[in-house]
């Protein structure tokens, strides 16, 4: 036996510890390898699992946890450098195959539990954790932690925000009512989003620069998936809409495409799809953080 010359299994798992530290530890802390059982706890008459799933709950680890400072854990990774997968809707996607016939049993196991309790769990890999541009150092992953947070700060707020105008809303006509609610929603998600997450957080300074120093005030987005997604007339087939969530929900991969005048932008990401985000949202904000910047770059050298 000897001691190990790494707490990380590879030097890829060790980088991004390092990237999520560097952006979140002012915030949080972000601990690695932690049992799982320190993040979830097993009631004794627990009938979810069976004893095969209960003894590989207890020797399992996580490997990497953001928690508040006070130790309240808030999301969790698993780093599949292995299998170069990715989550999806709370099932794993394996990409290559392993020496571990049961890495899918054992990672999906981890995913059933944390979506049995709401709890935010991703596996991700290299694609999820590289840079999304060039002198930028933020990565997807950066975007998953910043979306989830937005959602729980909305959560968060939603409710007082609607207490505090609460006055304003039993004055308006009924028929009004739902278009104002609906207009707070999204202006707490908004504020929510730029507070919380630093990929939207970017994407916003650039596009508002932009819009001071270019001439284009308008531009085309386009959201897109891989496969395509069924097209037809909704009218003529009822069930098209129920068709095309499906083969959202099934995409490998879906992305955006930004177009100004001839300039066009187009980024692709794996569909780590779940209840808690949205991909296409991220390849979004990361689009226009590469078309503006670029833009603006342009509009500097002239």
């Amino acid at each position: 036996m000897k001691i190990r010359e790494s707490i990380f299994g590879s030097k890829s798992e060790h980088k991004l510890f390092r990237f999520l530290q560097n952006r979140w530890s002012k915030q949080f802390d972000l601990w690695p390898s932690l049992p799982f059982s320190s993040i979830v706890e097993l009631e004794k008459n627990e009938t979810a699992l069976d004893d095969k799933e209960r003894e590989f709950f207890y020797k399992t680890n996580i490997d990497y946890t953001l928690c508040t400072k006070s130790g309240i854990p808030i999301l969790s990774i698993e780093f599949d450098g292995l299998g170069k997968g990715y989550s999806r809707n709370g099932e794993y996607i394996q990409i290559e195959k392993t020496k571990d016939p049961h890495r899918k049993f054992k990672l999906d196991l981890k995913l059933k539990i944390a979506r049995e309790l709401n709890y935010p769990l991703y596996v991700i890999s290299f694609e999820e954790s590289k840079e999304i541009a060039p002198e930028i150092s933020l990565t997807i992953v950066d975007g998953i932690i910043g979306q989830v947070l937005a959602k729980k700060e909305f959560k968060e707020k939603i409710e007082n925000y609607i207490n505090e105008y609460r006055e304003k809303i039993d004055s308006l006509p009924w028929d009004y009512r739902d278009e104002y609610i609906q207009d707070l929603i999204v202006t707490v998600e908004t504020l929510a989003e730029l507070e919380k997450d630093p990929i939207a957080k970017l994407a916003s300074k650039y596009e508002h620069e932009f819009t001071e120093k270019g001439t284009v005030k308008n531009y085309k987005i386009e959201f897109l998936s891989d496969p395509s997604l069924p097209n037809g007339d909704i009218f003529e087939d009822p069930g098209l809409l129920e068709k095309r969530i499906k083969a959202f929900k099934n995409s490998e991969r879906v992305g955006c495409r930004i177009i100004i005048n001839t300039s066009k932008e187009t980024v692709w990401l794996r569909n780590f799809h779940d209840i808690f985000l949205s991909p296409e949202h991220i390849a979004m904000n990361i689009c226009k953080i590469i078309a503006f910047k670029k833009l603006i770059d342009s509009i500097k050298k002239v």
